[in-house]
């Protein structure tokens, strides 16, 4: 399907989920991007299309994204549920256009880690096919189990303020234990003493002990939510099989574009 390519170097309308005027993707890795975007589309509504070019030509990638995305229509036209992935080959740069809809669930903190975590390592060996089709499994993923980073970094906060008040207290408590008996250690006899010391001790052994215990489970379990990558879940490469490239359908005889085009989410820009 012809284009009309407008000033800014972008068919004002995309002929699939991927539109490569670079030649970088060949045409059987372009067929597998686009079947597994038909294949989440349709489970999902949510729509993501790549854009690759050879340059930005002078242009400011963030506004370059936002004009192809509004001009694109991308997303549904009641949810705004669409996301756009702009590469731009020889300035070495790339930006994720977020769609009001999909802001929840891909924040712009999260789009940034999945550019430099898990699409940059690719596209500095030149490997743009395996950069992008890592980052889109990451980005589907994601979409819909919602990234709680924010939640996680306060509940950790939260813990880590209990443990060091607890250490504060146990602290305090000790001083005071320990003036309390030596005020008392001349009014009473040796065996008195050390009985007292000796329960002091335990008193305070006791739940020292605990808060080592729980300090050392809550490292545990950050460890466990943390693997697999930074704040993601290490689960999560499980379900990107269902949107494989195997699938047998025909990734471009059901597409019609997009409908929204809100992408009032915002996005994140990288580079390599």
């Amino acid at each position: 399907m012809p284009f009309f390519i407008i000033a800014q170097n972008y068919p004002t309308k995309p002929s699939n989920y991927v539109t490569d005027l670079s030649g970088t993707l060949s045409n059987s890795e372009q067929n597998s991007l686009n079947t597994k975007l038909a294949a989440f589309e349709k489970s999902t509504s949510n729509q993501i299309f790549i854009f690759v070019a050879p340059s930005l030509n002078g242009s400011d990638m963030a506004s370059l994204s936002q004009e192809i995305f509004h001009a694109w229509r991308i997303g549904g036209k009641e949810k705004n549920n669409g996301l756009l992935v702009a590469i731009f080959i020889n300035d070495r740069k790339f930006r994720i256009q977020t769609g009001y809809g999909l802001e929840g669930a891909l924040p712009d903190i999260l789009t940034k880690k999945i550019q430099d975590e898990e699409m940059r390592p690719y596209f500095k060996k030149g490997d743009y096919y395996a950069g992008i089709n890592n980052g889109i499994d990451k980005l589907i993923y994601y979409s819909q189990n919602e990234f709680k980073a924010e939640e996680l970094e306060a509940k950790n906060d939260d813990w880590i303020g209990w443990v060091f008040g607890y250490a504060a207290n146990l602290l305090l408590l000790c001083i005071y234990l320990y003036l309390l008996l030596r005020k008392k250690a001349k009014k009473r006899k040796p065996i008195t003493k050390n009985v007292l010391m000796t329960l002091a001790i335990v008193l305070a052994l006791v739940p020292c002990i605990g808060a080592i215990i729980l300090f050392f489970m809550l490292i545990f379990l950050g460890e466990i939510k943390s693997s697999g990558g930074g704040s993601y879940s290490s689960s999560s490469d499980s379900s990107y099989s269902s949107y494989d490239s195997s699938s047998s359908s025909d990734s471009g005889s059901s597409f019609d574009g997009g409908g929204g085009g809100d992408s009032g989410g915002g996005g994140s820009s990288s580079d390599w």
